[in-house]
């Protein structure tokens, strides 16, 4: 079984500010050994270095996607690389946020993320001034997310990066494929694998797209616990 794992708000409880989102060690461990027995893909938006402050070292069993799909991870080696696009320089972008405490940017491998989860204005404000940036210095996609914008400059989003892994495997469609997310840009790569006969669930809410939810992070891992216990019977 191919398990592909969204990290913030699927592993992890989603935070105030994205650093704070650490996984709980005996969470890491747990996973660490359910990739012995499926092959498991942490796919995230965020770029090695952020996630390595959150998550620590990623264990020689897992695999991990970062930025959106942009580069692929066998524990800590790097196997696969589609990072392409540049980030402008963001600097007028941070002079312009001093002007609205509360949001975050988030710099990252082809791409940004203006989070503001804190902010307690009027949010068209930030999205005003997001958009302003972006179009003197046009992504080649934006991706709205829960109180975060993102614009990527690079050619990735999550549905590329499963099809790159699921190529990078040389799936030969056999093995059962299940995806799990919690925001918009999980919905590509949702349908992606539902496209492909596989299984996918969102957390928090029910979507069309998805063939089931959670209700919550605790959840997630206790469906884990089922696939896990479901190989151990064998």
């Amino acid at each position: 079984m191919i398990i592909f794992l969204d990290y913030d708000g699927t592993l992890v409880p989603l935070r105030e500010f994205p650093y704070l989102a650490k996984i709980d060690p005996k969470r890491k461990e747990f996973l660490r050994k359910l990739a012995k027995k499926h092959k498991v893909a942490i796919v995230t938006g965020r770029d090695k270095r952020s996630f390595s402050q959150v998550f620590g070292e990623v264990p020689p069993e897992l695999y991990l996607i970062t930025s959106h799909g942009a580069r692929i991870y066998k524990g800590e080696k790097l196997v696969a690389d589609f990072l392409k696009g540049k980030t402008p320089d963001l600097g007028p972008l941070k002079e312009k946020l001093r002007e609205l405490p509360g949001t975050f940017l988030e710099e990252k491998e082809g791409c940004f993320a203006l989070h503001y989860r804190s902010f307690e204005g009027d949010e068209s404000k930030v999205k005003e001034v997001f958009c302003s940036f972006i179009k003197e210095n046009p992504p080649l996609r934006v991706i709205e997310g829960k109180k975060v914008l993102e614009a990527l400059y690079g050619d990735f989003d999550k549905r590329k990066g499963v099809e790159r892994f699921l190529k990078f495997l040389n799936w030969d469609r056999k093995e059962e494929v299940i995806y799990i997310g919690d925001d918009t840009t999980d919905l590509d790569a949702v349908r992606r694998v539902r496209e492909l006969g596989g299984r996918a669930y969102f957390v928090g809410r029910e979507l069309p797209e998805a063939e089931g939810f959670f209700g919550d992070v605790d959840e997630v891992y206790r469906f884990l616990e089922t696939l896990q216990e479901a190989v151990d019977q064998y």
